[in-house]
């Protein structure tokens, strides 16, 4: 079934931002005495894709802290870890360009807050690449949910079988394959451990996809 649209993920497929969402987490919490490794975090925050509110509830700090606050502070710390460290990983500006060359629509789909989105879309200048983009504000329910996929199907006006979801995460692949996507898995260096079954293929790298490759991948 040829595609008509291509939705991704951001952080760890797109970009390094995974690492700096890292970072600005535990250094936030750090700040107010509690500590999460990062073990902890690719299994709460990545995998299980948890916010900030449920993990405080795990470790039992529900109500002890103000997460408004935690929240703007994180937003704080990577904007200042993302003006030295920000960057493109390897082959995502050339797979972008190749699929708007195709005429393809294309869709980021990201659990991340706005606040974070916007200043790497606008540092990295990769805002003018979408027709849709929606955060975590734009739903009520974040992945493993279908809702953040379906809800940028319908904003690009295609079906869900007309898509291709990029992921690096387990979280993102189960939500593509709920809304009806086909799926393939880029994972990374904090994703590599999760499970990518239900995937339709898992590739090293996006340096591995073009637009035909995609299409071959996928059927």
């Amino acid at each position: 079934m040829p595609l008509k649209a291509v939705l991704f993920d951001l952080d760890g497929l797109l970009t390094n931002t995974e690492e700096l969402h890292l970072e600005a987490w535990r250094r936030a919490l750090r700040e107010r005495g509690v500590e999460v490794t990062p073990e902890e975090y690719a299994e709460l925050w990545i995998r299980r894709g948890l916010g900030p509110r449920d993990v405080l509830k795990l470790k039992k700090l529900e109500g002890k802290l103000d997460v408004e606050a935690l929240m703007r502070r994180k937003d704080e710390l990577f904007r200042e870890l993302a003006e030295r460290r920000l960057a493109l990983l390897p082959g995502a500006l050339e797979l972008l360009r190749a699929l708007k060359a195709k005429g393809l629509k294309l869709a980021l789909v990201t659990s991340a807050r706005r606040p974070a989105v916007d200043v790497v879309l606008d540092r990295l200048k990769l805002r003018d690449f979408f027709d849709v983009i929606v955060t975590n504000e734009d739903v009520r329910r974040s992945k493993p949910d279908p809702e953040p996929f379906l809800v940028a199907a319908e904003r690009l006006e295609v079906r869900p079988s007309d898509c291709v979801v990029l992921e690096d995460a387990e979280k993102g692949v189960v939500a593509a394959k709920r809304a009806g996507m086909r799926v393939i898995a880029v994972p990374n260096g904090l994703t590599r451990d999760n499970d990518f079954s239900q995937a339709d293929a898992v590739v090293g790298s996006l340096e591995e996809l073009s637009p035909e490759r995609l299409q071959a991948l996928v059927g």
